[in-house]
């Protein structure tokens, strides 16, 4: 599998890197079935407008409604509690936590992809 080391390359080029956006989602998916939002399965075969989209209103319910769960993904993917800080500083505060999101996971894939 050919994987480019950003994620903004995946994005720009989803069909080219189909394997790699596909394996994202898996990741996503993954993470949020080991914090027990296994209910929340997201398609691989959307395209990244519709993850932002899709994402932004889980993310705001599980905040309001599931906040354990909620910091336990954040935990999981590897977002660090001052990270979140910074990003709460901003107005589109769920648009910049779902990229981090987004792109946490693309990191793991891109490392498995080259100690593989």
């Amino acid at each position: 599998m050919n994987c480019p080391s950003q994620l903004n390359e995946v994005i720009d080029q989803v069909d080219k890197y189909a394997e790699v956006w596909e394996q994202l989602i898996q990741q996503i998916n993954k993470d949020l079935a080991l914090v027990g939002l296994s209910d929340i399965e997201l398609q691989t075969n959307i395209t990244p407008e519709e993850l932002w989209n899709g994402l932004q209103p889980i993310f705001s319910e599980l905040m309001h409604q599931k906040t354990s769960s909620f910091i336990h993904l954040l935990y999981r993917i590897d977002i660090h509690e001052k990270e979140i800080q910074d990003l709460m500083r901003h107005d589109d505060f769920l648009e910049r936590l779902v990229y981090r999101v987004v792109e946490r996971s693309f990191k793991k894939i891109y490392w498995r992809s080259i100690y593989k």
